[in-house]
């Protein structure tokens, strides 16, 4: 049984998990990506947390935690990898291109939990692409992949790792 993670302050439940991040930055296309300090599944993004906090108020954990705990959260990494990049605003404040080096990884209970939420919610909710953050570029959080149209529109290139 996987440990429930709970809410963050930020309306977000990740999922951390035990692999090692990688330990040296990265060069690509002339960017310097820097190494994620600990990798993690976002399970709920900001805005569907929030919507969740919304609607749920004072319950929400007590609303979302049985389900989770129900699932089997293991997963397989892919070795599928990403370079992700997409306007934003840095850790700097400035806007520019953001990017991120991804991989994805195969997580049924994503589906199953998403499916879930949506229907305490009433709708259909869009899933996000089930992946797991190695290095970034300009902004240190990574830049957010809601759906797999983003992963679409915004992957560059496949990304080859040293080691």
């Amino acid at each position: 049984m996987t440990t429930w993670p709970g809410w963050t302050q930020d309306d977000t439940l990740v999922l951390p998990l035990d692999d090692s991040p990688p330990t040296a930055p990265l060069e690509i296309d002339g960017r310097v990506f820097a190494p994620k300090q600990e990798l993690h599944v976002t399970v709920v993004a900001h805005a569907l947390g929030r919507e969740l906090r919304d609607v749920l108020g004072d319950r929400l954990e007590a609303g979302t935690r049985p389900a989770f705990e129900a699932l089997d959260w293991s997963y397989r990494r892919t070795e599928q990898r990403r370079v992700i990049r997409r306007p934003g605003v840095g850790d700097d404040g400035k806007p520019g291109t953001l990017a991120s080096v991804i991989e994805l990884v195969e997580m049924p209970a994503l589906g199953f939990y998403h499916r879930w939420l949506g229907e305490l919610l009433g709708r259909q909710l869009t899933m996000p692409p089930a992946h797991i953050t190695l290095y970034t570029h300009g902004k240190a959080s990574g830049i957010g992949i809601p759906t797999e149209r983003c992963l679409r529109a915004w992957s560059r290139r496949e990304a080859a790792l040293p080691g």
